[in-house]
């Protein structure tokens, strides 16, 4: 490896490492929001919590890699041509694809690491994490519920919550398409929600068929309906998400956000390589004209990908853009702007 390889490498890890650990920590601090503020106000342990936190790193790393290295790029590249570094560069004879080169490389390994922990390891977290968080509601659901709280039970049946008196429920509503319970009290046990002094009406159609009283009585929880806000399709591997998206489609369903997650899976590690591509472009273009692009710009641009890269995914998960081109439309703007800057900049 040259000197120049060294010295460009060095710059964009140091930056990258900086990058991708505050992206981290506000991935995370996003996720104690939404996920783990309820769950503390109510008195769940801080092992618990660190835990989840735990799993969802993962996530974050691999979420957050590509959008550090764009930053760190654009941020070192504007430094370069503020100290005349670029220009030294290009007066040596070194060529725009040579500085490119490195930094492709450097994208290359990023990407390969991401594919391989988005593939392996995310999944199993994200599994795990839900798995912990299902278990802490199911093991402590007094402390989840409120007047008008909802969940389900094993069989898919709502659950509404009327009341909630110490460590009892009351004025129970249990509902489905066949059948309606109504409870005056409940408890948990062990997984177990035990009712107690309620009427089951069952109904043919719309019209009621039996009505029938009862003393105690037992439905067995799935969940209570504390889903993280993260995407189910994500804590599936690559091969399970393709049979599902067939699946769906087989059945008519139009299946965007299984079909937008596994695109994604090879679009978001692979815009690092784009990053680099954009960057470097960006950079020796705006040299052309002595200009620098400065950390507002650095700011501006990394937001302005994070703001398609939401909006894509959004509208590919809602089927309101193909699910194809809400994966890589980011990814193709910023090449093809990259490719279009680069060839346009000064040599």
């Amino acid at each position: 490896m040259k000197t120049l390889d060294r010295y460009l490498l060095r710059e964009a890890l140091g930056l990258f490492a900086g990058g991708l650990l505050a992206i981290v920590l506000l991935f995370l601090a996003g996720a104690v929001y939404e996920v783990l503020a309820p769950l503390v106000a109510k008195g769940a342990d801080a092992y618990t919590l660190l835990r989840y936190l735990l799993y969802r790193t993962p996530e974050a790393l691999v979420r957050g890699a590509p959008v550090a290295y764009l930053f760190a790029l654009l941020l070192l590249l504007s430094r370069m041509a503020e100290d005349a570094e670029l220009k030294a560069l290009l007066a040596l004879g070194v060529r725009r694809e040579r500085v490119l080169l490195p930094f492709l490389l450097l994208g290359g390994g990023i990407a390969l690491s991401g594919f391989l922990l988005g593939e392996g390891l995310v999944p199993r977290a994200l599994a795990a994490g839900q798995d912990l968080i299902r278990r802490q509601v199911l093991e402590r659901p007094r402390a989840l519920l409120s007047p008008g709280t909802t969940f389900q039970d094993a069989k898919g049946r709502v659950v509404y919550v009327g009341e909630v008196t110490g460590d009892r429920i009351g004025k129970l509503r249990v509902l489905s398409r066949e059948e309606v319970l109504l409870a005056e009290r409940g408890r948990f046990q062990g997984g177990v929600l035990r009712v107690e002094e309620g009427l089951r009406v069952t109904y043919e159609g719309d019209r009621p068929r039996t009505l029938t009283r009862f003393q105690r009585g037992e439905l067995v929880l799935k969940d209570l309906t504390f889903e993280p806000w993260q995407n189910p399709a994500n804590r599936m591997g690559l091969g399970a998400l393709r049979k599902e998206v067939a699946r769906l489609r087989s059945l008519g369903a139009k299946a965007g956000l299984e079909a937008t997650t596994y695109y994604r899976r090879f679009a978001e590690p692979a815009s690092a390589l784009v990053f680099a591509l954009f960057a470097t472009g960006l950079a020796f273009y705006l040299l052309g004209g002595s200009r620098s692009l400065g950390l507002v710009g650095v700011a501006v641009l990394t937001f302005f990908y994070y703001a398609t890269w939401s909006v894509g995914r959004i509208m590919g998960e809602q089927n309101a853009l193909n699910p194809l081109l809400a994966a890589w439309g980011p990814n193709l703007l910023y090449g093809l702007l990259g490719l279009l800057l680069l060839l346009g900049g000064r040599r």
